[in-house]
């Protein structure tokens, strides 16, 4: 004879079915809680994560179309700058950011952008600190504001930090995919830095150059002319009203602490600027004209140039 089995009672299967009911409740509130966390986790630069690797797209910005054409992690003081290189003439001169920091990632630069084609692409160049961590991918973003955002993959940084990790990247990115002037975000300054280290303190045209005393005469090949007493040889070989004007100019932007400056005598068809071009191995800092890129004359006329640059970069 078997044994009779109690049947449960209403009241016990009800409370089983209660703590069922509790426990997936508490499971699925956890597992939306870590995936809100997840989802919100940002990058060591407080950037956009990339998809995949610490959490999703940002909800304020969209993913640009580009082509990551080169990524460079490094624990060398780079510089950071962040700019928009429109011309073969803006990419001759941006690798000259990291001539003597680090040679190597000049020239890995120039040879990986040589075929852009600028008809149809920009590129975006951005170089910042990454904190503790080495990056391993990039993305670029833009949000609501019309503001580009640098995505950076990074591991887990380690537990001690004994040096900052840097990462400069260049994007390829097609031309109307950006405003006009786009803006940089998580920079102190929003604006896009010079395309080239440098910035021209003195232009002006000469009437006669005396081709046979001017020390780098038409070739971009400069002199220091960060004292006074450079500045006054280099001045003294100019004729006319040239030396007058370029002390004028020069009175309005008094050499910032850390700057050093060359003259330069400069050949071109109504340019309106100087450019410096610092090449890695070269001590040489040479300098072409700007802004008469797609000008052209039956015989050119020459210029005065002073160009300062930050004394740390070369």
């Amino acid at each position: 004879m078997e044994p009779t089995r109690s049947r449960p009672r209403p009241t016990a299967m009800l409370l089983v079915s209660l703590r069922r009911v509790v426990l997936v409740a508490l499971l699925a509130a956890s597992l939306t809680t870590l995936s809100a966390a997840c989802g919100r986790q940002q990058s060591a630069t407080g950037a956009p994560p990339l998809d995949g690797a610490g959490g999703g797209p940002s909800s304020s910005s969209s993913r640009v179309a580009f082509r990551l054409v080169h990524l460079a992690a490094t624990t060398r003081g780079v510089p950071d700058v962040h700019t928009v290189l429109g011309s073969e003439g803006d990419l001759a001169r941006f690798p000259g950011y990291f001539a003597r920091s680090a040679p190597e990632i000049a020239q890995q630069i120039t040879a990986k952008a040589a075929r852009t084609d600028f008809s149809r692409s920009v590129l975006v160049g951005w170089s910042r600190t990454t904190g503790c961590s080495t990056a391993t991918d990039a993305v670029l973003r833009l949000d609501a504001g019309k503001r580009l955002h640098l995505g950076v993959a990074q591991p887990k940084p380690p537990g001690e930090c004994f040096v900052a990790n840097h990462v400069v990247t260049l994007f390829e990115v097609p031309r109307g995919s950006l405003p006009d002037h786009p803006r940089f975000a998580q920079e102190a300054s929003e604006e896009a830095d010079p395309p080239g280290p440098g910035t021209t303190v003195a232009f002006t045209h000469l009437d006669t150059v005396p081709k046979d005393t001017v020390k780098g005469g038409g070739d971009g090949g400069g002199t220091e002319v960060t004292r006074a007493s450079e500045l006054d040889a280099f001045l003294a070989q100019l004729s006319g009203r040239g030396p007058a004007t370029v002390r004028k100019q020069l009175a309005a932007h008094p050499v910032r602490a850390g700057e050093r400056r060359f003259g330069y005598i400069l050949s071109g068809c109504r340019p309106t600027g100087a450019a410096l071009l610092i090449s890695p191995g070269q001590a040489a800092v040479n300098a072409v004209p700007t802004g008469d890129e797609n000008i052209r004359c039956i015989q050119a006329q020459h210029y005065a140039a002073v160009v300062g640059v930050a004394g740390g970069l070369l």
